[in-house]
């Protein structure tokens, strides 16, 4: 009965100890909250670089414009990259930060997408003039 009862103590400090360390880990972090649909930020970028180079395919963003979204979102990669090299992982503020970030950034991507078409339905469709067509006169 002795042993059964030291054994069994012995098992709840281990416990006791291990159970913090592991509540830590950053594999154990939830941020799917954060990524708005996709696996992870990475992804969410991914998104985005693929919004500035439809943008830029359909004529929609210049190429300042493309270059200047293009900018915007290294920034955003480079402080997420920094956040994380100081303990490894995102605290839930550092995750909320570049979510917002990203939105923020996907709003005004969405709403230079939108001026563009409106500006080239103004101007005819010369969308396709960077790739040598031009519309016959």
């Amino acid at each position: 009965m002795k042993t059964t009862l030291t054994a069994l103590l012995a098992a709840v400090a281990l416990g006791a100890i291990a159970a913090p360390a592991l509540a830590h880990e950053p594999e154990e972090r939830d941020y799917g909250q954060y990524f708005g649909g996709y696996q992870s930020f990475d992804a969410l970028y991914q998104h985005e670089y693929a919004g500035i180079q439809h943008a830029l395919r359909d004529g929609s963003y210049s190429r300042r414009e493309a270059g200047y979204f293009l900018r915007r979102l290294d920034d955003i990669r480079r402080r997420e990259a920094y956040y994380r090299s100081r303990d490894g992982y995102l605290n839930p503020w550092e995750a909320q930060d570049i979510q917002t970030r990203l939105e923020r950034l996907h709003d005004v991507m969405h709403d230079a997408h939108e001026e563009g078409h409106e500006r080239q339905d103004a101007e005819g469709d010369w969308s396709h003039r960077d790739y040598g067509y031009y519309p016959p006169r």
